[in-house]
């Protein structure tokens, strides 16, 4: 069951036409819509994954956030042994 956050959420992404469009139809066809829908889905990130332009950002991306990571474990070791070394002493 659908929160009605979600509900409302789903309903200011779809228009009322095909809201309604879905409402009508039975159990097979809501099967089918969902496997279109899931084939959608699929077929727009194997395309995405298949433009090399894509592949080059993305690795330009973890390239560039690299330190930013050594950085954020590092610091964040110290944090937890200094918060460990705190309650030790309290």
């Amino acid at each position: 069951m659908l929160s009605d956050k979600k509900l409302d959420k789903i309903q200011k992404i779809l228009n009322k036409d095909r809201l309604s469009e879905i409402d009508s139809l039975d159990e097979q066809h809501l099967r089918f819509e969902l496997a279109r829908a899931a084939g959608a889905i699929k077929a727009a990130k194997d395309e995405l994954q298949a433009n090399p332009k894509y592949q080059q950002l993305k690795e330009d991306i973890k390239h560039l956030s690299e330190g930013m990571k050594e950085i954020s474990k590092f610091q964040g070791a110290i944090i937890e042994y200094v918060l460990h070394l705190l309650e030790e002493k309290a």
